[in-house]
Parts: structure tokens; C-alpha cells; sequence
């Protein structure tokens, strides 16, 4: 079980902007489903024409492009586990047990020719 968050980020040109639509106590199948539930209704303009949600093949993350009356807006919609939290350090030692540890590969890691 981790701390979950579902973020909208969005923008043209120079200007982005991310923002928490969602906060998860769960598994990441569970963030995902937030973020599936998130992508149905994230930023409705004014009468709603279409709505496509594109997921991205990590399944972490997906593409929502929305055609109202006026305007098409596209929003990218991503999960993130917290992994550091300076008021609850015991966080950072729970998601560092869920990481692979590095390793050194073996000497004869190059593919022969």
C-alpha cells in the first residue's frame, strides 16, 4: 500500500501547469483506476462535443483530448507514489524496500559479434 496522486498538466506554449486532481491510499492498481475514473471528467469546458482518452503504453499515464463548443483542450493524466515526505520519514524507507537494488552485470555482458 502506498500514497498515490493523480496529476492533470496542461498548457501551450510557455505556459504548463500541473495540478493534484486526486490523492489515493492504495496499490497502484488503485491509482489507476482513479486516474481511469479522473480521465472521464477532468476539465469538461462549456457543452462537452467528444472526449478520447489515450493511454500510454506504461498504463501509468494517459492522454485526454476533450472538443467542447469553442475549443479542444488536451491534458495529460499521470500517477505518482510519494517516495519522500519530510514530516513521516518512514515513507522514504518503504518505498526504498519496493526498488530493485542495483547491480553490477557479469563480465561477459556484451553480445558477441
Amino acid at each position: 500500500m502506498g500514497n498515490w496522486i493523480v496529476v492533470a498538466q496542461r498548457g501551450s506554449g510557455d505556459s504548463y501547469v500541473s495540478e493534484v486532481i486526486r490523492r489515493v491510499t492504495g496499490t497502484r492498481e488503485d491509482a489507476r483506476e482513479a486516474m481511469r475514473a479522473a480521465s472521464l471528467t477532468y476539465h469538461e469546458p462549456w457543452r462537452e462535443k467528444s472526449r478520447q482518452v489515450y493511454r500510454f503504453p506504461s498504463g501509468d499515464s494517459c492522454l485526454v483530448i476533450v472538443r467542447g463548443l469553442m475549443a479542444e483542450t488536451q491534458s495529460t493524466l499521470s500517477i505518482a507514489e510519494l517516495v519522500h515526505d519530510s514530516a513521516d520519514p518512514g515513507i522514504a524507507k518503504a518505498a526504498s524496500a519496493d526498488e530493485p537494488q542495483d547491480r553490477v552485470p557479469p563480465m561477459d555482458w556484451r553480445p558477441s559479434q
